[in-house]
């Protein structure tokens, strides 16, 4: 039962994400094309100020979530609506305090830019896309309760339904009035709509919410404050890393090149989302795991996990190594393009972020946050600092090789360190040999790949980009399959698709 949840909430979340993710590229283009590159440089600033604000939130939703499995399991009605109570006046408090400071932010918003741009109103438009951040605040605590009831596709289905309405009459709006006012307000109507009827449904599905009287003791309060406390510190690495980047580009380098950066980071940022939302769908069974069995067997569902978790990264890296510029060029055209040692930086970059899921699903769902709770501060520093330095003397690809840096003095091994040492009771170098050997095996398919997609690869045609993007998904594909024929993790996945299929053939013999 755990294995099929987690199957259908990781490939629901997967393909629906996929379906909602691709008007969104399509209004970029739109957008760059009828309000040009400096308003659409304008919007990304926005979305890492707006983003670096929410560092009130402080992870709560996430502390939440993992004090909520233990009373879902058991039913304890009382303690789940507890903390839901919890969780609504704390983030109603937190939306206050975000528009209170975007508010007095608002009139200094271009101090923010390197260079005076010619877009009115600028202020008023923050204004606009700050509103639409805050009403989440308002809306979104009870929606944690579909994913402890591991029903997360369901929340992911909804908010791929809004996404695609928005997408839809933004495109219409953009196309028919240029307008990037009417273009914030549907946003905001339409996620209004939203929150309203998800809430609407789960007062339904949990009628129980609204006639039981929520409590929790004082001791599992001490306990939510101290994992609160110590995802805070998390919650500022994350801003830091993921959000601090466009600030730094608009005041070192110039605005245009936000706009060129966020493109990519799109594109990225996408295929990481996939990636974690592929992992997210078992990160409730690996919580439910974690309460029943022993060390050795949970040490074992993290292997064939870390393995899966190899062979999606590394094929995707690859992919985006041999297609990605192609792709940027047909989508937005060639003055979008960003160089070579930057565009090689952040591939690397989303390497060793993805390249933890593993971990970091375990990590999440064995609530471990307070046992490295000042190691993002201490990345959060390094980046900043590394970032702000390089990006003087080297230019743009500097902001990214401080994020290099931070990401491998600090995470990249306290990380895997904190799992192995305190969830598996084992020597974190058995972590590292395998991924060294993972390492080395993707060299193989990277060089192959790279050489038999060169003819086709700067040549900016649907046809030549389609011919790369085929030899990426056999070369790569193949050369896994030979490599892992006989490897242990594989024969497990490998057993698990041959009952799908077995199963699949008997349903339609019948």
């Amino acid at each position: 039962m755990r294995l099929k949840k987690s199957m259908i909430n990781s490939i629901s979340n997967i393909l629906i994400y996929f379906i909602s993710m691709v008007p969104l590229f399509i209004v970029r283009k739109v957008f760059l094309n009828q309000l040009g590159d400096e308003l659409l440089s304008v919007n990304s600033l926005f979305s890492d100020i707006i983003g670096m604000m929410s560092i009130f939130e402080l992870g709560i939703g996430t502390a939440i979530v993992f004090s909520l499995y233990k009373p879902f399991a058991v039913d304890d009605r009382i303690k789940i609506k507890g903390y839901l109570d919890y969780y609504q006046k704390f983030y109603r408090r937190v939306g206050l305090i975000i528009l209170v400071v975007g508010l007095v932010l608002a009139p200094f918003i271009s101090k923010f830019i390197k260079v005076d741009i010619k877009v009115p109103y600028l202020g008023f438009y923050f204004i606009l896309y700050l509103v639409n951040t805050v009403i989440s605040y308002f809306f979104t605590y009870k929606t944690c309760i579909l994913q402890v009831a591991q029903q997360g596709y369901k929340l992911t289905l909804s908010t791929a339904l809004s996404k695609l309405a928005i997408s839809s009459f933004q495109i219409i709006v953009l196309i028919k009035y240029q307008n990037y006012y009417l273009y914030l307000i549907l946003e905001i109507f339409i996620n209004l709509i939203y929150y309203i009827l998800i809430n609407r449904y789960i007062d339904k599905k949990y009628e129980w919410l609204s006639q039981t009287k929520g409590k929790i003791e004082k001791s599992e309060e001490q306990n939510l404050i101290k994992n609160i406390k110590a995802m805070f510190m998390h919650k500022i690495g994350s801003l830091v890393i993921n959000s601090t980047d466009s600030i730094v580009i608009a005041n070192f380098v110039n605005l245009i090149s936000v706009g060129k950066f966020k493109s990519y980071r799109m594109v990225i940022a996408a295929v990481e989302t996939l990636t974690w939302k592929g992992m997210s769908g078992i990160i409730a069974s690996i919580g439910n795991l974690i309460a029943e069995e022993d060390e050795q067997s949970i040490y074992l569902v993290h292997k064939r996990l870390f393995f899966l978790n190899f062979w999606m990264v590394s094929f995707i890296i690859i992919s985006l190594f041999n297609t990605l510029n192609q792709f940027i060029v047909l989508w937005l055209g060639v003055d979008q393009l960003i160089d070579s040692l930057t565009f090689v930086v952040i591939l690397l970059n989303c390497y060793f972020s993805l390249m933890r899921s593993s971990v970091e699903s375990f990590k999440e769902g064995a609530g471990v946050y307070h046992e490295d709770r000042y190691a993002p501060l201490a990345e959060s520093i390094i980046n900043l600092v590394a970032s702000i330095i390089l990006v003087q003397w080297i230019g743009l690809p500097g902001v990214f090789l401080g994020t290099m840096i931070s990401n491998l003095t600090v995470v990249f091994w306290i990380k895997p360190l904190v799992v192995y040492r305190h969830l598996f009771k084992r020597s974190v170098l058995e972590y590292f040999k395998t991924y060294f050997k993972y390492v080395l095996i993707a060299i193989i398919p990277l060089i192959l790949s790279s050489w038999l997609t060169a003819p086709f690869k700067y040549t900016y045609t649907i046809g030549a980009f389609s011919i790369n993007v085929m030899i990426n998904i056999l070369v790569i594909n193949i050369l896994y399959l030979i490599i892992f024929w006989k490897n242990n993790e594989f024969d497990y996945f490998k057993s698990i698709l041959i009952k799908i299929g077995s199963g699949l053939y008997q349903k339609l013999k019948g």
